[in-house]
């Protein structure tokens, strides 16, 4: 295997430590990890599992580099792993910085405006990095269904964003203003 592919498998186990350790902090909180969706229930549902289908792919490609049949130049693999990596990057400390208040979904319980850590930079970094994520596997492995499915995520996922934005600003009011007009919503 190439020395990317080891590189690739290494950001996903940090990314699923990330999620892992988030999830059993908030099962001994008490606290449940699924909201309500923002958007009708087959977007919402559909859009969550393309994203993860790309991330999949990214994955099969980087175990078996001879998988698929678009031959892809070294540069774009490592260009795709840079992606990779700020996108883990910045998708872990989104999921850190929000800690118990991350949900799938809007929360059904209060819970508090998080704008400190990487949410002085971006109101949805989770988000964002999970963006850059699918398109690095996009030029990981170009494959049309990859695309598809990636362009697919992003546009539900924009549509949730809406969704959950709306949300906050009922539920933060002015409080939810002034961080809008201070942070972009993506960077």
């Amino acid at each position: 295997m190439p020395v990317h592919s080891y590189l690739v498998i290494l950001a996903f186990i940090l990314c699923g430590l990330v999620l892992v350790f988030q999830m059993v902090a908030m099962r001994r909180d008490g606290s449940e990890m699924l909201g309500k969706p923002t958007i009708d229930k087959f977007y919402f549902y559909t859009g969550k599992l393309t994203i993860f289908i790309t991330w999949a792919l990214f994955l099969v490609k980087a175990i078996f580099p001879e998988f698929g049949y678009i031959h892809v130049p070294v540069y774009l693999s490592w260009t795709a792993v840079g992606l990779l990596w700020a996108g883990t990057l910045i998708c872990s400390l989104g999921i850190i910085d929000l800690g118990k208040s991350l949900k799938v979904g809007l929360p059904h319980k209060e819970t508090i405006l998080k704008t400190r850590g990487i949410y002085r930079f971006s109101r949805n970094p989770i988000y964002g990095g999970i963006f850059l994520i699918a398109i690095a596997s996009c030029l990981y492995f170009p494959d049309l269904i990859n695309i598809s499915f990636t362009i697919y995520g992003i546009f539900i996922h924009h549509r949730i964003i809406r969704g959950e934005e709306r949300f906050l600003a009922m539920r933060f009011g002015n409080e939810w203003n002034d961080y809008c007009i201070q942070v972009r919503r993506y960077l």
